[in-house]
C-alpha cells in the first residue's frame, strides 16, 4: 500500500506543478472602441490571426495532455485508492467526498474548455479587416472563456491538494490506530 500512496503523492505534486506553470491568467481589458482601436485591429489583423491560430493549436494539445493527466489522477489513483480502503472496511468518506467534488470540477473543466475552443474558432473565422469590432468582441469572449478554464484548473489543483491533505489525515489516523508513529 505504501507504493500506491507514494505514487499518488508524486502524481499530485506533478499535476499541481505542471498545471500551475502552463496556465497563465488572461485578463480582459475594459475599454470602449474608438476609431484608433478599430484601425489598430485592422493594421494588426494578420499578426493577431497568426497568434490566435498558434494559441488555438497549442491550447488543443495542452487540453489533451492536461485532460489525460486529470483523468489519470481520478481513475488510476483516487478511485482505486478509495476502492481499496472501502474494500478493507476503512472510513474513506473524506477522500471520497474530495474525489466526488474533483470529478464534478473535471466535468466542468471539459465543458468550459470545449466552450473556449469553440469561441476561439469563431473568433478565427471572423474577417478582422472588414469586421474589426466583431473580431474584437469574439476575442474578448474567448478571453473570458479561457479565464474560466484557468479558474477550473486552479480549483482542480486545489482539490488535488485537498485529497493529499485528506490522505495524510487518513494515514495519521491509521498509524495511530496501529500504535505506530509516522516517520
Amino acid at each position: 500500500m505504501k507504493i500506491s500512496v507514494k505514487a499518488l503523492i508524486v502524481g499530485l505534486v506533478f499535476a499541481t506543478t505542471i498545471t500551475g506553470v502552463l496556465f497563465a491568467r488572461v485578463s480582459a481589458v475594459d475599454s470602449r472602441m474608438n476609431d484608433q482601436h478599430i484601425e489598430n485591429i485592422r493594421s494588426n489583423c494578420v499578426t493577431a490571426k497568426n497568434t490566435l491560430t498558434q494559441l488555438h493549436a497549442s491550447d488543443a494539445l495542452l487540453r489533451v495532455n492536461m485532460g489525460q493527466l486529470y483523468e489519470l489522477m481520478t481513475t488510476k489513483l483516487m478511485d482505486r485508492f478509495n476502492s481499496r480502503l472501502s474494500n478493507n472496511n476503512y472510513d474513506n468518506s473524506s477522500l471520497t467526498a474530495v474525489t466526488s467534488a474533483y470529478n464534478q470540477k473535471l466535468d466542468a473543466f471539459r465543458n468550459d474548455y470545449r466552450n473556449y475552443e469553440v469561441q476561439l474558432a469563431v473568433a478565427l473565422k471572423i474577417d478582422c479587416l472588414n469586421q474589426p469590432v466583431s473580431f474584437y468582441d469574439a476575442v474578448a469572449a474567448s478571453r473570458e472563456k479561457r479565464t474560466q478554464v484557468h479558474v477550473d484548473v486552479a480549483r482542480l489543483n486545489q482539490f488535488l491538494n485537498d485529497y493529499k491533505t485528506a490522505m495524510n489525515a487518513f494515514e495519521n489516523d491509521y498509524l495511530a490506530k496501529q500504535g505506530t508513529k509516522q516517520p
